[in-house]
């Protein structure tokens, strides 16, 4: 195969693989997008790292560098995210982690975006599966404190007719 032949193979290869990253790209932010208007209000970083990058200096320490898919703050308002970790090592393997960075999914390398695609399924199921459980323990907390607040009328009412007084009016109860 002639050179030009094989520029001509690779032009047509990149411009597939631009309008298909572009796409990508224009689908990950309507996930961002419909993640954002369930108001979720919760982060989660997946425990399994997208990518990781070891390096080694003249000293012999070496950096881990580790990149995860998280749904985390940024700027107020929660977003898809990469969020990066280093640990660095030395000779006495002591392991030192280091806050790494947060940037919206959408602006990190294409490499990156691309992975997150395969876990995103995954980090949708563990927020769900989150938010499952705190609706669980908020009903059960809800309970609680409806009992709770029963017995206290009780003992209140039963105080105030032992001292011949009349109980206090009830507060109406919230959303009711």
């Amino acid at each position: 195969m002639a050179i030009t032949e094989r520029l001509v193979a690779l032009g047509q290869g990149a411009k597939r693989l631009n309008d298909g990253s572009d796409r990508l790209n224009r689908l990950i932010s309507e996930i961002d997008k419909a993640l954002g208007r369930l108001n979720i209000g919760m982060e989660y970083t997946h425990p399994r790292p997208l990518a990781e990058n070891s390096t080694t200096d003249p000293g012999g320490k070496r950096t881990i560098e580790l990149a995860y898919l998280g749904y985390l703050a940024v700027r107020g308002q929660y977003h898809l995210v990469i969020k990066t970790v280093k640990i660095m090592e030395d000779k006495a393997a002591m392991a030192n982690q280091t806050p790494g960075s947060v940037i919206p999914l959408l602006t990190a390398p294409r490499a990156l975006r691309h992975a997150a695609v395969d876990v995103l399924p995954d980090l949708v199921d563990a927020i769900s599966s989150q938010i499952h459980e705190l609706v669980n323990q908020v009903e059960r907390r809800c309970e609680t404190a409806q009992s709770l607040l029963e017995e206290l009328r009780d003992l209140e009412a039963a105080a105030a007719s032992a001292s011949g007084s009349r109980p206090v009016a009830d507060e109406p109860e919230p959303g009711g």
